[in-house]
């Protein structure tokens, strides 16, 4: 049995050296079992009554019936506080939600990289190669039936070996941040001959086996998305979701302006200005000045981030991000959530988050750890100078 490739940069030099007859050897053989693969139509069956199912079974555990936004999230209306034991409690029950959350989403991350796969349909342009997937969640669990649910995924190409990891990295910074707007997001390797007959009878089929990036032990990296933030359920399959751009569209003027107003506006929905709130900062960390765009969820009243491929930039421009800083700038009011896991998050939090296995598995490189620990200091110094100004519990107030 043949022993998988290191990771990291000893990856990368196997890659380089040698081994090109044997990946022609391995896309051969992945062509072969693509001619012998069943047709497209006759795989994953009944995955749509199985989301259907799950998406009524989370509307039932929401209260009237609207979708619920993931846990952890303040409560429109908070109980009275009273003295230091209140607050003290208010923050321990803060910290469980987060703790119950982060464990979450580790558990739906870790769902997306080890859940069978079922099928793959190609979607968009076929350079892009990027597939709707039909995951069994759950399969191999006991006594729980596995459930079908759809997800984005976009096998490595040669063009871009390691572009994969520039989007997990935003979602784990988004994770450790507690943030809500960012789908989980991570990578699993896939055998170059299950992707072929996944891909079966697709008309581009052979050329896309081709631009696939096959390591020297016959896998691809796939970056593996959520549909939206959150669990499975009724956001993951809501059909009242649509697009934004990010450097136009009316929308984003009106939420700035919720954000300048020291006091709730006139028609403001507290669940957007946090996520829109969430939008610049972690943009802002991650050195990401080349947003296009934001899906708006209508049904949900919250906000996502799909697109991500543009965080942690090798080279990060000042004016790039001038947005961003400007909006945070005039903002009066921040969630606390962020800025108490501002504070938590320091080198060291930020070198698990998106360097978990060292030099050999890191998502970043070491200066982006740097940039994003100046940029973060910044970020707290300024709503530090708000709170010093007008105090925390005006500034803090979302």
């Amino acid at each position: 049995m043949s022993r998988r490739a290191p990771d990291g940069p000893a990856r990368g030099r196997l890659r380089r050296r040698g081994g090109a007859a044997a990946r022609r050897l391995l896309v051969a053989a992945a062509l072969i079992a693509a001619s012998c693969a069943r047709p497209s139509s006759e795989q994953g069956g009944g995955a749509a009554g199985a989301i259907a199912a799950l998406a009524e079974n989370e509307i039932a555990l929401a209260p009237g019936g609207v979708p619920a936004r993931s846990s952890g999230e303040p409560p429109a209306s908070p109980a009275p506080r009273v003295g230091a034991a209140g607050d003290a409690q208010v923050a321990r029950a803060a910290g469980d939600a987060q703790v119950a959350r982060a464990a979450g989403d580790a558990l739906v991350a870790r769902a997306l990289q080890r859940s069978p796969l079922r099928a793959l349909r190609l979607t968009g342009k076929p350079t892009d190669g990027r597939f709707e997937a039909i995951l069994a969640f759950g399969a191999g669990v006991e006594a729980a039936a596995p459930r079908e649910v759809k997800v984005k995924l976009a096998p490595a190409q040669k063009k871009a070996p390691l572009a994969f990891r520039r989007p997990v990295a935003f979602y784990r910074l988004a994770r450790a941040l507690g943030a809500h707007v960012v789908p989980a997001a991570t990578a699993r390797r896939i055998g170059i001959g299950e992707l072929a007959a996944l891909i079966g009878r697709e008309p581009n089929g052979r050329k896309l086996l081709r631009r696939f990036a096959v390591m020297n032990d016959g896998t691809v990296d796939a970056l593996v998305l959520a549909p939206a933030p959150g669990p499975p359920g009724p956001r993951w399959v809501s059909s009242r979701r649509r697009s934004v751009r990010f450097d136009d569209a009316p929308e984003l003027d009106v939420w700035a302006r919720w954000a300048r107003a020291r006091s709730p506006a006139r028609g403001e929905r507290a669940s957007i200005l946090r996520d829109y709130l969430e939008v610049l900062a972690l943009d802002y960390l991650a050195g990401n000045g080349l947003r296009k765009e934001i899906v708006i969820d209508v049904s949900a009243g919250a906000l996502s981030l799909e697109a991500n491929a543009s965080a942690f930039p090798l080279h990060v421009k000042a004016h790039e991000l001038d947005r961003q800083l400007d909006r945070l700038v005039e903002a009066a009011r921040f969630p606390r959530a962020l800025r108490d896991a501002l504070a938590r998050f320091g080198p060291e939090q930020a070198a698990a988050a998106l360097r978990p296995g060292g030099i050999e598995d890191e998502l970043v490189p070491p200066r982006a750890l740097v940039e994003l620990e100046e940029r973060r200091q910044a970020l707290l110094s300024l709503i530090e100078a708000k709170i010093a100004d007008r105090g925390e519990d005006a500034v803090l107030s979302l």
